[in-house]
């Protein structure tokens, strides 16, 4: 931060977009005052570091600018944007992932953080660095929601499978049960009617009334 790198300059883009992005403010001098003011910005130590390195007026040599061109040079930046991971150079559209297995990559297999085994294959990058595991999936060494719902309903299931199967089976051996119950009464129940059709008391042998 002390070099003018860092978190006021992006504030101070920020402010400058804010309040001077329009033509008649953009290069009024009381705007960008203001910008800089509202971003912590010391509007007058960057006009004595832009006057002491060449200034802007005049064919003058800028000795800041040009130690930032030789460094550019120096350092093979050809391409912008461009990120160095281990002294080597990532060029093109940076993205998240591409950062991150730059990174994890120069790591020895078995001392990478726990990041780049946790992250390597979620889609989120970022959010999952942020949160230590994949959005939706959970923490390392857990069971995420979708899975313990979906475990959940399987155990459900089963259960009511094998208790409507007892049921059933329950209901089978009761009517089992209740026809040889019945089996058993019906033949006694035939003996009783055929004795009720026998011989009257007040019949002989031959059929004869007996009086």
């Amino acid at each position: 931060m002390d070099d003018g790198v860092g978190l006021p300059w992006w504030n101070y883009v920020d402010e400058f977009l804010y309040r001077c992005s329009e033509e008649e403010y953009f290069t009024n001098e009381d705007c960008i005052k203001d910008a800089m003011q509202h971003a912590g910005v010391d509007f007058d130590k960057i006009q004595g570091c832009m006057a002491d390195s060449g200034g802007i007026e005049g064919d003058v040599e800028n000795t800041v600018l040009e130690e930032e061109l030789a460094a550019r040079e120096a350092s093979g930046v050809v391409i912008m944007p461009s990120l160095f991971v281990n002294q080597a150079t990532i060029r093109g559209a940076l993205a998240a992932s591409e950062v991150f297995e730059a990174i994890c990559a120069g790591f020895v297999a078995g001392s990478e953080p726990d990041a780049c085994t946790n992250c390597n294959k979620c889609g989120d990058v970022q959010t999952c660095v942020e949160i230590g595991h994949c959005p939706g999936i959970g923490p390392a060494n857990s069971v995420s929601m979708p899975t313990f719902y979906g475990a959940l309903a399987c155990v459900v299931g089963i259960f009511s499978c094998l208790g409507m199967i007892q049921w059933q089976r329950s209901q089978r051996q009761m009517r089992a049960q209740v026809r040889g119950i019945m089996a058993e009464y019906m033949p006694l129940d035939e003996n009783n009617k055929v004795e009720s059709v026998g011989i009257p008391e007040d019949e002989d042998d031959d059929g004869v009334e007996l009086n």
